[in-house]
């Protein structure tokens, strides 16, 4: 049996983005907490490669953090779903117990000679 993480595709994951340096510096990040691309503009060169550095880690941030909230909100839904499923599986499963019962009932009486008990 796999897992429901190991079917996931690339396509499937979620995906954010975080900037930095007024928009110099963009960062995407993968579920599962991978970089997936960094782009730079080559703008931002005139301020050093600690100052790039230092911009690449904002953006890398921003996109982590964007990502936490777009799992969260992921994972609130299927709460959710699943709340509901639970709530109709419990509907039917009394539906199927008062059946049972009327069906044992029945049993019963015509064991006592259709007297009911």
């Amino acid at each position: 049996m796999r897992s429901r993480a190991a079917e996931n595709t690339e396509a499937d994951l979620l995906r954010a983005e975080g900037t930095a340096a007024d928009g110099l510096v963009r960062a995407v990040v993968v579920q599962g907490g991978r970089l997936e691309s960094v782009t730079v503009d080559p703008e931002l060169a005139r301020h050093g490669i600690e100052g790039v550095c230092g911009q690449v880690v904002v953006a890398v941030n921003a996109a982590l953090a964007n990502l936490d909230v777009q799992v969260s909100a992921s994972a609130r839904a299927d709460v959710d779903a699943l709340a509901a499923r639970l709530g109709g599986l419990q509907e039917q499963s009394m539906r199927q117990m008062e059946l049972f019962s009327e069906a044992m009932e029945s049993v019963v009486a015509r064991l006592n000679g259709g007297r009911a008990r």
